[in-house]
């Protein structure tokens, strides 16, 4: 008999919500985690830059569904870009596989975040996008 046992497939519910949360909370402490439903939800504050507002956002962690980011306050503007029509911030290019279940948030969605949201203040201020973005539709 065959000790081979076929890995499951990647997907970002296959690090467990305490090993999440311990790195969230030993990189960002001020974010706070709270079950809502089936979702996890991380609510927290980022300043993208020393001269930048703070921005509370919401991380939702559904175990049937991408992962998602909301910025609660200041409100965006409606017409910003990279953003989907939930009005979640578009972070990555979801066929690019860089987010899978063996990623920490707190490597990368709360950084993206904080990047988006500096790019966002430079498309406030110039008019321009500043960050890569990847060719897709609306």
């Amino acid at each position: 008999m065959s000790k081979f046992r076929p890995r499951p497939p990647s997907n970002e519910r296959n690090l467990n919500i305490a090993l999440q949360n311990f790195h969230t909370q030993m990189k960002f402490t001020g974010f706070e985690l709270k079950k809502e439903g089936k979702k996890w939800v991380w609510v927290g504050y980022l300043q993208p830059t020393p001269h930048s507002e703070k921005y509370k956002v919401n991380i939702v962690l559904h175990p049937y569904k991408n992962t998602k980011v909301f910025v609660l306050e200041p409100e965006l503007l409606e017409r910003a870009p990279h953003r989907y029509s939930d009005q979640s911030l578009c972070l990555y290019h979801p066929n690019d596989k860089s987010f899978n279940g063996e990623t920490l948030i707190a490597d990368t969605i709360i950084p993206w975040t904080c990047e988006w949201l500096f790019f966002y203040e430079g498309w406030l201020k110039d008019g321009v996008w500043w960050g890569k973005e990847a060719p897709h539709g609306p």
